[in-house]
């Protein structure tokens, strides 16, 4: 698992940061990030990221932040009986391999 995080004090200044995939509880999914649109718009929730709260969305350690991104994802785990192995989403999504969701409302 890999998330591009940024300084969120010097936006230049950029990191990969490995680990290992999460073991899933009860209600949560992995999915894996297949890919995602980088514009003008996700400059701005990086510069605007504390003021708008943008860093909020996906947590990293203090000082760093994952910039937001809109893209395709699939589920490659599930303990969600609603949400299936192979279903693709598109949605608000780190810039990162994977991400781990509880999803509560499902439709």
């Amino acid at each position: 698992m890999q998330d591009f995080q940024v300084d969120t004090a010097d936006l230049h200044r950029t990191r990969v940061v490995e680990s290992e995939l999460p073991t899933l509880k009860d209600g949560e999914v992995l999915l894996q990030i297949e890919r995602f649109a980088f514009t003008a718009n996700n400059i701005t929730y990086a510069v605007f990221g504390e003021a708008m709260q943008y860093w909020k969305f996906f947590p990293a350690p203090v000082g760093w932040g994952r910039i937001p991104v809109w893209g395709f994802a699939e589920v490659v785990a599930s303990q969600q009986d609603q949400i299936a192995v192979g279903e693709r989403l598109y949605g608000y999504l780190p810039m990162s391999t994977h991400l781990v969701l509880q999803p509560e409302r499902v439709s």
